[in-house]
């Protein structure tokens, strides 16, 4: 399992969302090609993204008016699974807090962080194999619980530019699409030779059939027409 937290999300579902800085501060380049050729590889492999509960506040928040169409999107429990804040991420969070002592910075700071420590914990607390974050915060606590965290940085470039992919992504955010919808093409009727024969062979017995019976009653029409 891996974890998306609201950075990714944002910058794949946002039609403009902010440029994204590397470890530098610096503009990433194709920052957001980046993303959309990550979550179309996620897609291709049917890997599911875990979103926590604390992320999609955070996403719900942002995408202001659009927020119910968000929800709709990452309510898709086939692409996502919404990943709650329970007992064991609750364990994990105290056990962090309690490492960090970080009481004294100011609340506003440190309402953020309890968001991003909560979504570390519940990575933990379910073992995933990584964190997709492009918050510098988030890579530091995922460092103290040895666990890694993905920048958008650190995504491959994607191929070449398509212009008729780009057309298509463009159109997708302008619609709320997450994924392209899969169309099932209507397959070609294949006939079933063997079951053709068989029904061939069916309607040759039913005719040969009809014609002895014809027959013997024939016969037996002319012998007891004989016999009178």
């Amino acid at each position: 399992m891996i974890i998306f937290d609201a950075s990714y999300l944002i910058v794949y579902l946002h039609p403009s969302p902010e440029p994204a800085k590397d470890r530098d501060n610096k503009p990433v380049s194709q920052f957001r090609e980046r993303v959309d050729h990550l979550i179309a590889t996620l897609n291709a492999a049917d890997q599911v993204i875990g979103v926590p509960a604390p992320a999609l506040a955070e996403i719900l928040v942002r995408a202001g008016k659009g927020r119910f169409k968000y929800l709709s999107i990452l309510s898709d429990s086939y692409r996502f699974e919404i990943m709650p804040f329970g007992i064991k991420a609750a364990i994990e969070a105290a056990e962090l807090i309690a490492l960090m002592k970080s009481n004294s910075q100011p609340w506003a700071t440190w309402a953020k962080l309890k968001f991003d420590i909560q979504i570390v914990s519940i990575g933990k607390a379910e073992e995933v194999t990584a964190i997709y974050s492009d918050d510098k915060d988030v890579e530091a606590l995922g460092k103290r619980l040895n666990l890694k965290v993905i920048r958008i940085c650190d995504l491959a470039l994607p191929p070449a530019p398509d212009p008729q992919r780009q057309a298509e992504e463009q159109a997708r955010r302008e619609t709320g699409l997450l994924f392209p919808e899969t169309q099932t093409a209507t397959q070609p009727e294949v006939k079933d030779e063997a079951q053709e024969r068989k029904t061939e062979n069916s309607a040759r017995l039913q005719t040969d059939s009809a014609g002895r019976a014809g027959d013997e009653a024939g016969t037996e029409e002319k012998g007891s027409k004989g016999k009178l």
